[in-house]
């Protein structure tokens, strides 16, 4: 049966993706959503949705889909999620993705259920991350892939067509929260090779991080600074330094790591400085870097979609 009506809540992206789909194909509506007025049609049972075949899409939304949310629309309930599924649930998917490694993550499209992103996963599709994305870069190219997953999704639900459906492998299943991507200061337990992938992972310029924001603080000298971008150095020679210890070698700010590794530091900004030694003055000259600005903009969806553009033509 194709759908009778069809709710979308959404980021902007989402939204506008939805809206020229629409003008391409009359055969549903589509009421598009926040989450606040979502809450409010849910408390008023006239509200709707209307007909048989109600949906509910939910594409990088804050809404709780309660369980009053899932017995409304009948089962009817999806979330493209920003992650592969079952090892990437929860938030920050496609950072948490950089950090640990991979290769490459999913814009997935699953059943929504009362437990977070556990559903049965309708379709996956594949986002390639490359060794230079940022957190920025990664999580743009997932944006893109959520899209042509949402205008699939609306096409197969318009047209009555049955949903494929695959259960998850819940032993698998790891939902990451808020808490776990805390703290900006650079760990030092890490490996120069772990850590490269935190400060990546950790860049949204030209936005800020929804998350943590790299930084390396040096009590001695007096030294702060945003990191951008580092390396995995073979500095041979030098296999005194403890963890999170830095000098200044060769106009070079070298970082020790975990079991002997060295990470160099070659995109940074200064945030706080005080009395450097000559040394370190040259090394921090060294630094391609810009002035802090107070007024950087969150990542948030409107800016996303403008950076998303953008980055799209580089592509």
């Amino acid at each position: 049966m194709a759908a009778s009506d069809i709710w979308l809540v959404g980021d902007e992206l989402a939204c506008r993706t939805a809206q020229e789909w629409a003008q391409e194909h009359s055969s549903a509506a589509i009421t598009m959503l926040t989450a606040t007025d979502l809450a409010h049609r849910v408390a008023d049972p006239s509200a709707g949705p209307r007909g048989p075949e109600p949906w509910l899409i939910s594409v990088n939304s804050t809404a709780i889909i309660s369980r009053a949310v899932l017995e409304r629309f009948g089962g009817c309930t999806v979330n493209i999620h920003p992650g592969r599924l079952p090892d990437y649930g929860g938030l920050y998917a496609v950072q948490w993705a950089i950090r640990l490694g991979e290769s490459a993550t999913a814009a997935t499209a699953h059943f929504m259920t009362e437990t977070l992103d556990a559903g049965d996963v309708i379709y996956a599709a594949p986002v390639p991350i490359k060794s230079d994305d940022t957190g920025l870069s990664a999580w743009l190219r997932c944006l893109r892939a959520q899209a042509e997953v949402l205008k699939w999704l609306l096409t197969e639900i318009t047209a009555g067509r049955e949903l494929p459906r695959a259960s998850q492998d819940l032993s698998l299943r790891h939902c990451f929260k808020a808490a776990d991507a805390l703290g900006d200061q650079l760990p030092s337990h890490l490996h120069a090779v772990e850590a490269e992938r935190w400060v990546r992972a950790g860049n949204y310029r030209p936005l800020s991080s929804p998350t943590y924001r790299p930084t390396l603080v040096i009590p001695s000298p007096g030294l702060t600074l945003l990191l951008d971008e580092v390396a995995v150095s073979n500095c041979g020679a030098i296999t005194d330094l403890e963890p999170g210890e830095v000098r200044a070698v060769g106009g070079k700010l070298i970082v020790g790591c975990a079991a002997g590794s060295v990470l160099l530091l070659e995109r940074a900004r200064v945030v706080a400085s005080a009395g450097l030694p000559s040394e370190w003055l040259r090394a921090v000259g060294n630094l391609d870097r810009s002035s802090v600005r107070a007024g950087n903009r969150k990542a948030g969806r409107s800016a996303l979609t403008d950076v998303a553009e953008e980055k799209a033509s580089q592509e």
